[in-house]
Formats: structure tokens, sequence, C-alpha cells
């Protein structure tokens, strides 16, 4: 017998078919399905520095190309940079006429240095900052004036082909009333909605695209030098790979040309089912706070199945399986064990194609979610053993805070029930392997369904029971043995 912690020897089997643990499933409690990492959406909440905590808008991290202003990373080991004060004596100015700094205090001055490679910015030649927040030269790049205009020329035909695709839209429908658009019954010009959106205009789209002048390739290349090929080479004064693309535009190729890299922002991303659209978790804004608004992780709203200890599975024997159920909701759970072809086939309603919807979705103005539709796939189940499910119904108790740190098991002297304890509950099982079945010296699968009750409490509707199906996939390694 042998005991199992690894939550990864117990998989359920997701809406969209993909096998995760019950830790990296949500469940959404609008459509009362298991969603995956592929069947939820992101969307950015806020901008944060994670070193800093300093939180700011999306428009502000957009002008500062989400990078921090007073945070900075090592370029070489790419660690967080430390701010290091230090005392210098003023030297003496002839222009001035000082000649003597004797009565003069030190100045304290600031520099980054790195805990860990011992990196400083003095290094590489960056003078010493009389502040210790901000003021950290950077260097220009080169090519920053022809970024910008090749940026500027793909915005301009981006939006003049978006905006003669809105022409052939709108002359596909026959005109129905006196105004053919809303700015034309409100007065509103497109050149003034796009100033008010603050989009180009066509008139500046346009000669931005014929004032652009296309690169040209030139024959004249510079010549190497004589001993490029026979200089010896140090590669602790050259950058790696790492080091110059974490530069960016510069990319260094010389140890003593790195400079301090901006420390880039984090976000706080919430979750949406793409099936309901609705949240599955949202954190709090603040970045300080761990906590979340809406946490709908599987975990805390389906029956948890874990290996207790498994006999050796041997083809053509029927072995004892020792699994916990645990109850995480706050109400009273029936589950029965099932064979996963005996789930039901769920119903799919489809909603009538009218002419109407049509007609929103080709002038887009009904949201697209084509795109974000859940694909249902069937699982594939490697099972070499079947799980010989006992035709009773089990109870699990509500779980219970209080009385979370009780030893007192209840041991029960039937053959299915081992003990039983607030939440908990140990099941004895048979699994039965076939005879013809391959590859069971290594790893032996076994496939299991879940029917168990589940009370939905989404205000402000009532609450209500559901009977809701879950599959597993078992894994019984042979080298725990």
């Amino acid at each position: 017998m042998a005991y199992l912690t690894q939550p990864d020897y117990v998989k359920y089997v997701c809406s969209c078919g993909q096998m995760k643990p019950i830790t990296s499933l949500y469940f959404c409690r609008h459509c009362l399905k298991i969603r995956c990492g592929f069947c939820i959406c992101h969307e950015v909440d806020s901008h944060y520095c994670a070193n800093c905590l300093e939180n700011m808008p999306s428009s502000e991290a957009r002008l500062k190309k989400n990078r921090c202003s007073s945070c900075f990373d090592c370029p070489s080991c790419f660690h967080t940079l430390s701010t290091r004060a230090t005392l210098t004596q003023p030297r003496p100015d002839p222009a001035a006429g000082d000649a003597k700094v004797e009565n003069k205090q030190a100045k304290k001055m600031y520099y980054l240095s790195c805990f860990n490679c011992r990196w400083t910015s003095r290094d590489v030649g960056i003078p010493d900052q009389p502040v210790a927040s901000g003021g950290w030269p950077e260097r220009t790049n080169p090519y920053a004036v022809r970024i910008n205009q090749l940026l500027e020329y793909y915005k301009a035909i981006a939006h003049q082909e978006k905006q003669e695709r809105l022409d052939r839209e709108r002359k596909k429908f026959p005109i129905r009333g006196k105004y053919i658009t809303l700015t034309d019954k409100t007065g509103l010009t497109g050149a003034m909605a796009r100033n008010i959106a603050g989009l180009p205009s066509s008139e500046s789209s346009s000669s931005a695209i014929a004032n652009f002048v296309p690169s040209q390739a030139s024959e004249e290349v510079e010549e190497l030098s004589e001993d490029y090929y026979t200089k010896e080479v140090n590669l602790k004064q050259i950058t790696t790979m790492a080091q110059r693309l974490a530069a960016g535009a510069p990319q260094p190729t010389s140890v003593s040309r790195l400079q301090p890299l901006a420390r880039a922002l984090s976000v706080k991303r919430s979750q949406r089912c793409r099936a309901c659209d609705h949240n599955l978790t949202k954190p709090e804004y603040n970045p300080g706070s761990i906590k979340f608004k809406i946490e709908l992780l599987a975990y805390y709203h389906m029956p948890e199945v874990k290996i207790i200890s498994y006999e050796p599975v041997k083809p053509g024997e029927t072995t004892a399986l020792l699994l916990k159920l645990t109850n995480p909701t706050g109400h009273e759970m029936q589950i029965k064990f099932m064979q996963p072809e005996d789930i039901p086939e769920p119903e799919e309603i489809e909603e009538p194609q009218t002419i109407e919807k049509s007609l929103e979705k080709s002038l887009n103005l009904e949201k697209d979610m084509s795109w974000c539709k859940v694909v249902q796939r069937k699982p594939r189940l490697r099972a070499a053993g079947r799980l010989l499910a006992p035709d009773q119904t089990f109870t699990l108790a509500q779980r219970d805070d209080a009385a979370e740190y009780d030893d007192d098991a209840q041991h029960d002297t039937s053959d299915i029930i081992v003990w039983r304890k607030l939440n908990k509950l140990a099941l004895r099982l048979q699994v039965v392997t076939p005879a013809e079945a391959e590859g069971v010296e290594s790893v032996a699968g076994v496939a299991l369904a879940l029917r168990y009750s589940y009370r939905n409490t989404v205000p402000p509707a009532a609450p209500r029971d559901h009977t809701l199906h879950a599959t597993l996939a078992l894994h019984l390694p042979a080298i725990m043995h």
C-alpha cells in the first residue's frame, strides 16, 4: 500500500475535454460547468509595480510603456536594484574662486547597486544623482524617429482600411428612414466624432500615408576591422543573448554599455467564463491586497477526491482502492459513483437566427462572441482498469470550520465505508483490470464519474438544488509500490 499526496494523480475532465487537477480548474455558478484555463477570458483590471506597489491607470501605463519610473532591474542578473547612498566631498571650482572646501559639508549622493551580482551604475559611467528617486539618465534610441514614422504610417493604413470596410457594409443595406446614421440625426459629423474619441482624422491619415518615405536598401556596407577575426574575445566583456533582448532597442553588445532596466509593471486580471460572460475571479483593486472579490475555484464548489492507498494493479485481477471524498461547500452533498459512459449528454439550446439578429451582427452593433466559443471535445481516457461502482448514494456533511480540528473519526463496519469525519469520507472500492490490458506495469489508469448534488446560492435568485456530473481519471503509478 502507498499513500499519495500529489494532486496530479487525480484529474478532472473539463467541459472542453481537457484533464486538469482540481486546483487548476474553475466552476461557473451561472452555467454550472467546469472551466479550465482554455475556457475563460482574461481582462486586465489594473497595472501596478510589484516592487513599490504603485498603482496607475491603463492610460498612464501605456504612456510609460508599462514600466515603473522609480524601480529598476539589474541588466546583468535581472534582480531588483537597490538605491545606495554615499557621501562625497565637493571639489573646488577654480572658475568660481573656491580654492578651499574644508568648511563645506559632504554632500549625499545616490547610485544603483545590485545585491546579487554586485553590479553598480558606476560600472557603466552613470553619474550619481542628488535625489534617491528618479532622474536617472537614459540613452536615447538612434532609431526612435524612424520607428515613430512607421507607427504613424501603419496606424493610418489601419484607419483607412477600417473606414473602407464600414463604407462597404453600409452600402449593403437600403436606407429605411430619413437619417442614414446616428451622426446625421444628431448633427455630429464623422470628423467631430473621431476627434472626441481621440482617433486620427481622415485628412491626417491620408497625409501620413502620402508623406511617408519608404526605406531603401543601400549598397554601401561598413567594412569590418582588420583584426576582427584574429583578436581575442573576452566573454566577460560581451553581453549574453538574454541581456541584449532585455535591453530592448539598444541591445548593447558590450557589458560597459549596459543600462538599468525599468521594472515592468504587473497586472491584476479578472477572468470570465466564455460561455455566459460572468466573472469567475476578480481581485481587489488595492495592489497590496491578495484577496479576491469573486473567487469561483472548483476546489470550493466540487467534491474533492484523493487517493489514500491502493494495491498493485495486475491484469486479470481485482484490487482494492481507498479514496477520500471531501465536501467543500456549506451544504449537505449527495454523491453517487457512475461509469463515464453513463453520464447523460448535455442539452444544447440554440437561439433562433432571425433577420434582425443577422443585421445587427453585420453592422457590429452586437458584441461578437464567436471567437470565444467553447469547443466541446470528448476526453481521451486511457483507463486500463474499471471501477466497480457501488449502487448506494453517499451523504457528505457540510463543511464546518469550527470543528475542523476535531480528530475524532467515526469508523464504520461497512465493506465500503472505512471511516467518516465531518465533511470527509473514506471508501474502499474495487478495481477490475482485464487480462488483455497493456502498460499496467508502469502506470494504471482508472476512469470514474461522480453524480453529486449542488446548491446554487447566486443572488438574487433563490437557492436551487442541482444534480451535476463530473468525470475523473485516476493515475496509479506502479513506481510507488
